[in-house]
């Protein structure tokens, strides 16, 4: 007979994983009655929870954490918000504890990953926004604490990246622009540091060298991701490249960024100069009549780490990089030059 997981409680009480795991682990904000029929379903049905989970000897319960660099103050593409709501359904269907730690280059000079780890008893890392430079990019490898990376590319036993195929997702972006017949395209990338700058990059290069097109380094600004920033590089693009006709955004932010820009000097978008983004956050429907762009899902992301943590930690398992699907959304903001 098949073990009896915290997901068959949920749908036999009809309600969320969430209010389960708060009603057997004693939340006082779960509804008395609720509370008292979940707890004599999970006896009905002979629950037991993960017995690799709660050990009879060290420590009972497993942890997960989310771990993330460079947390601004907001977060406008909705990302770690979306990783972390993944990441949390997952450990609570694995019945897993689950903490959330910021870091940045200067508290990792004070404090290692490994030290970082042991200190929060951490079973399990999902990291996003490391940048190559900063020491814990580094030492990820070094510890045999399993960790998933979010953007990151690694080959370990304990250490594998998690992503959607960012090089392909350019590529099929500027290979489209191409197959409505612009020539000079530009980009506006993010930090040189990210790993998922370097990788956006690199599936515009392929796309624009396999259709023989001319491509310069004046032609690619660094955005850092920002708005404000891409505004203000979209000025030293119009000056690089004074004949382009269409600008792919590594971020939705920076795109708008780039049609503000762009509007300021009453350059039309698309007739003019076509604009695609990258992540499809959730103003991107409503900019400029729809900004086109490539969706992924935060979320799925966040929920498949989790899950891949999991079979690390119980399983001991060993993964390569692992690439969640994406969708290129076609809205307003692209057209064939000279239209």
């Amino acid at each position: 007979m098949a073990r009896v997981g915290i997901r068959d409680l949920a749908k036999e009480a009809g309600v969320s994983i969430t209010t389960v795991s708060k009603a057997l682990n004693g939340y006082s904000d779960v509804n008395p009655k609720t509370k008292k029929r979940i707890q004599e379903i999970a006896q009905r049905l002979n629950y037991m929870p993960d017995a690799n989970a709660r050990s009879l000897g060290g420590k009972a319960q497993k942890t997960l954490a989310f771990l993330v660099s460079g947390l601004v103050e907001k977060d406008e593409s909705g990302f770690v918000f979306g990783l972390i709501s993944g990441m949390y359904q997952a450990s609570l269907e694995h019945d897993f504890d689950f903490i959330i730690l910021t870091t940045n280059a200067a508290k990792q000079s004070e404090l290692s990953y490994i030290q970082l780890c042991r200190q929060k008893n951490i079973d399990g890392v999902l990291v996003s926004g490391l940048n190559t430079n900063e020491p814990y990019y580094r030492e990820l490898m070094n510890s045999e604490i399993p960790c998933v990376v979010v953007e990151g590319e690694y080959k370990s036993h304990n250490v594998c990246g998690l992503s959607i195929d960012n090089a392909r997702a350019s590529y099929d972006v500027v290979h489209y622009l191409i197959g409505l017949g612009h020539k000079r395209i530009a980009m506006m990338n993010g930090k040189k540091t990210a790993v998922v700058a370097q990788r956006r990059l690199k599936g515009y290069m392929q796309a624009m060298e396999e259709a023989g097109l001319e491509t310069d380094e004046a032609w690619i600004e660094n955005g850092e991701f920002e708005e404000d920033e891409a505004y203000k590089a979209t000025f030293r693009l119009l000056e690089n490249c004074k004949d382009m006709t269409a600008i792919f955004c590594a971020s939705d932010l920076m795109a708008i960024g780039v049609i503000k820009a762009l509007n300021s000097k009453n350059i039309r978008v698309p007739e003019d100069v076509s604009v695609i983004g990258f992540d499809d956050i959730p103003a991107a429907k409503y900019i400029h009549g729809g900004l086109t762009t490539i969706a992924q899902s935060p979320y799925e992301i966040g929920h498949t780490g989790g899950e891949v943590l999991y079979h690390m930690i119980r399983e001991d398992k060993e993964y390569d990089h692992i690439y969640v699907d994406y969708k290129f959304v076609k809205r307003a903001t692209e057209t064939s030059p000279g239209n």
